[in-house]
């Protein structure tokens, strides 16, 4: 492989990016995934890209949060359908640092009613 080759593929590796209150996964094109949360462990937006979508994005992400806030994770209002889900399985997992192997679709389907 030349060398701009081996440049270019690692340009396109996810990287995160912390700051205050803040944190971006993007990598050489766009951001991939965005999360906002304060001190208290208030997630007041998280968001994963359309095409980055169920690959583990979001956990990472609030795994970091909950390793830097040093406690278990809240989620502000308003839900999407799909933050019902993640908050759902963020319950049952007592932290996000675990895989959702145990989500059936009829917890899927009970997360998204509410």
């Amino acid at each position: 492989m030349t060398m701009s080759g081996a440049a270019s593929r690692q340009s396109m590796e996810p990287r995160i990016n912390h700051a205050d209150g803040i944190i971006t996964i993007t990598d050489a094109n766009t951001t991939i995934a965005y999360c906002r949360y304060d001190e208290t462990g208030a997630i007041e937006y998280l968001f994963v890209g359309p095409a980055f979508r169920r690959r583990g994005h979001a956990r990472r992400m609030l795994a970091l949060v909950e390793e830097r806030v040093g406690r278990k994770l809240h989620f502000e209002p308003p839900l999407s359908p799909l933050g019902r889900l993640l908050v759902a399985s963020y319950g049952r997992n007592e932290g996000i640092g675990q895989k959702r192997s145990d989500q059936g679709t009829g917890d899927r389907r009970e997360a998204l009613r509410r």
